[in-house]
């Protein structure tokens, strides 16, 4: 049994030793498969992973080089670069393989090249950098401004350096068009307060609905009186800026319409009640959504008055330039053609003003001496006045040359230079003076002639006492016969022409007569010839005798005066006697007032001649048409001397006459009876045998003073100048140069 029992033991011990075996061989199979299957997942893992490692570096390549921004990866060590992004290329424009293994300041990537330096040595020491200013070069020299950030990034056994550039300069050129436009922002705020508070115009700010006045400058407060305090807050109407409602409402439709009004007329009212001539620019606004009016308006009453006044000015010129009967025209400087002329103009030239407008004389062939026509001009372009030059022209329609007095003077019209020209045909003028020049030479021959037969008899007589007297006398004489033949020319020249036509007409008749031919009618028209000539030659022959009574008074030898002492009182009451009967049937009355008694040792008759000019003058001039008046004579006694005053309550004389009233031959009754030689006289014989000075003063309406200042003892050499002598030095009495035209 124990025998049996080893051999099943040992069998029972391999059968376990068996199994055991067999399980650890299933373990160690269960191991190499699950080996098997780890080194698979293994392998399977590290494929993922390097595909991971393949995708996350294209996808960090595919960055790298799209990002929008300036990128490059370079060697920490030596700076040369090692990669770069589409963008830089694209940018900076260097090409990127010819850039790859160098260092950017080789081809001048950099600005400054300390730039590069600061920001490698940075990274070195563990800085970071972040924002950093960095200007950049592109390879056509423009500078761009970045802002760089780096990092190092270890790739292998190698210290890289990421670098990536925002190009700033857009930004920057933004920021400084935003401060700019701050900037102008600020400076239009500042400007437009100025404006509006400095303007010289009234500006205001309102509310468009209802016109509450939000804002004013200082001209508003001038212009209306209202100051800012009281007219802010307030209506516009109630303050009464609006006199005329209708106004406003009108204005606020076409800010309606339009959004602005220009120069629209209106009328603004003051505080005091006054109204004020205005143009109104406005425009409306929004000011915190509300609808708002800025209103720009300017006080034109000034100008508009001025504007009316210088209107009716060029209204009246043009009245005067049209209906002068002065020829007048206006011509440019700068080419000398017409601009106007006036229906005289016309007459004279014998041209319509539409055919020479745009023409000048000087083309047209009007002037005889072309280089007085320059000269004309000349004298205007330097500014000067052109009076009463004598010219010759040749007018449309006549054969014969005209001589004119020209006149002219530059002026301004519509931004041109022009001249203003006046003509006055003077050709019958200058014809008739040559005639009269001719008939007083004639005259000055028989006066010569008969003044040597004088003197031949005056020294016959070998009166040597007397021989001094004689001349003066002929002297006298010699200037009495010119005075004649200058006033006796026409009443002469008249009557003979009258009598000579009255002949011819008596000559005719007589042969009609006496051929029995003789008719009615033509008896009828002679008889009536012959009383108008009859009644001609009357009162030329009248004329005449009153102007050789006249002349035989101022004729008088003054060395007949006496000189004797008087009370001049008691002379003046004589005076007035004897013109008692000249007063009374004038209808005016005389009053002499003389002072205390006043000795005098002078000329009586000189004196007595003197107050009966003067009065009989004011009987003439001062008292037309018989028109009663009253003249007053007063005296006062000075230290050596007498002042006379003899007034007048009459028309009293015009400015322009009043400087030539001494003048002899000079009067304003011209063909009226009228000689001019009254106060000539009174003035030679207060200034020669008395010694004195006279004085007049007058206005129309206001009468007429003259005052006589007279020494109380005249001058001893007083009486031997012919104080009435009429100077034979001015044979010429139609002196065109010194006194103008006769018109």
């Amino acid at each position: 049994m124990s025998a049996l029992l080893i051999p099943a033991l040992l069998v029972a011990i391999l059968l376990v030793a068996l199994g055991f075996a067999l399980r650890r061989l299933t373990l160690a199979r269960r191991l190499a498969s699950d080996l098997a299957s780890a080194l698979e997942d293994e392998q399977r893992l590290r494929m993922q992973s390097a595909l991971a490692a393949d995708e996350a570096n294209e996808r960090f390549s595919e960055v790298f080089r799209f990002l929008p921004d300036l990128v490059t990866l370079s060697d920490l060590e030596d700076a040369r670069l090692i990669d770069m992004n589409l963008n830089w290329s694209a940018t900076l424009g260097y090409e990127r393989e010819a850039c790859i293994g160098h260092r950017g300041q080789d081809f001048g990537m950099w600005s400054d090249a300390d730039d590069e330096d600061g920001l490698l040595g940075s990274l070195r020491v563990g800085r970071s950098v972040h924002n950093r200013r960095i200007n950049l070069r592109r390879q056509d020299g423009e500078v761009l401004q970045t802002l760089a950030r780096a990092c190092l990034l270890q790739i292998g056994q190698r210290a890289c350096v990421l670098t990536v550039f925002r190009d700033i300069s857009e930004q920057l050129r933004l920021e400084q068009a935003e401060k700019a436009a701050t900037e102008s922002q600020r400076i239009s705020k500042a400007m437009f307060s100025a404006a509006f508070h400095c303007s010289p115009d009234y500006v205001t700010i309102s509310r468009l609905a209802d016109g509450t006045l939000l804002e004013v400058n200082q001209a508003f407060v001038q212009l209306v009186g209202w100051s800012r305090d009281e007219a802010i807050g307030k209506r516009s109407l109630d303050l009464g800026l609006w006199p005329f409602p209708e106004e406003r409402a009108s204005v606020v439709e076409q800010i309606h319409r339009h959004g602005a009004v220009r120069n629209f007329p209106c009328t603004i009212g003051t505080r005091d009640g006054k109204w004020r001539r205005c143009l109104l620019n406005a425009s409306g606004i929004v000011i915190e959504d509300h609808a708002c009016l800025i209103a720009i308006i300017r006080d034109v009453t000034e100008q508009k008055a001025a504007d009316e006044a210088l209107y009716e000015s060029q209204a009246k010129f043009s009245g005067i330039f049209a209906s002068a009967p002065v020829a007048m025209s206006v011509t440019r400087l700068a080419d000398r053609t017409h601009v106007d002329a006036n229906p005289a103009w016309e007459n004279l030239f014998g041209l319509e003003r539409q055919a020479v407008l745009t023409r000048s004389t000087g083309e047209l062939g009007f002037w005889v001496d072309t280089e007085v026509y320059d000269d004309l001009y000349t004298c205007i372009a330097r500014n000067e006045v052109v009076a009463q030059r004598e010219v010759r022209i040749r007018p449309m329609g006549r054969e014969e040359i005209a001589t004119c007095l020209v006149s002219g003077c530059r002026l301004r019209i519509h931004g041109e230079d022009c001249g203003l020209w006046s003509l006055v045909d003077i050709s019958e003028l200058r014809r008739i003076q040559g005639h009269i020049e001719e008939l007083n030479e004639g005259l000055e021959r028989r006066v010569a002639d008969r003044t040597a037969e004088l003197q031949a008899t005056l020294e016959t007589l070998g009166e040597a006492r007397d021989e001094l007297v004689r001349r003066e006398k002929l002297a006298a004489l010699g200037s009495l016969v010119a005075g004649i033949a200058h006033e006796l020319n026409t009443p002469i020249g008249n009557s003979v022409m009258v009598a000579t036509t009255l002949a011819v007409r008596t000559e005719e008749m007589a042969g009609e007569f006496a051929s029995g031919k003789l008719r009615r009618s033509q008896f009828d028209s002679y008889v009536k010839d012959a009383r108008e000539a009859g009644d001609l030659l009357l009162r030329s022959l009248q004329r005449a005798r009153e102007l050789v009574r006249s002349f035989k008074q101022v004729a008088v030898d003054q060395s007949s005066e006496k000189r004797r002492p008087f009370e001049l009182g008691e002379v003046l009451r004589e005076i007035a006697v004897t013109l008692g009967p000249m007063l009374k049937g004038a209808h005016c009355t005389l009053d002499i007032a003389p002072a205390e008694a006043l000795p005098m040792d002078s000329y009586p008759g000189a004196l007595g001649q003197i107050l009966t000019n003067l009065i009989g003058n004011a009987l003439t001039h001062a008292f037309p048409e018989q028109q009663p008046g009253h003249i007053s004579v007063t005296t006062e006694a000075q230290l050596d001397s007498v002042s006379i005053r003899i007034a007048d309550n009459g028309v009293g004389i015009a400015e322009d006459s009043l400087q030539r009233i001494f003048d002899p031959f000079f009067t304003t009754r011209l063909g009226k009876g009228g000689s001019g030689l009254g106060l000539y006289i009174v003035y030679n014989l207060v200034t020669c045998p008395l010694g004195g000075q006279i004085q007049v003063r007058s206005a129309p309406g206001a009468g007429t003073c003259f005052t006589l200042v007279l020494p109380c003892t005249a001058p001893l050499d007083g009486p031997r100048k012919n104080a009435m002598a009429i100077p034979t030095a001015r044979t010429s009495s139609l002196n065109f140069d010194e006194t103008g035209p006769i018109i």
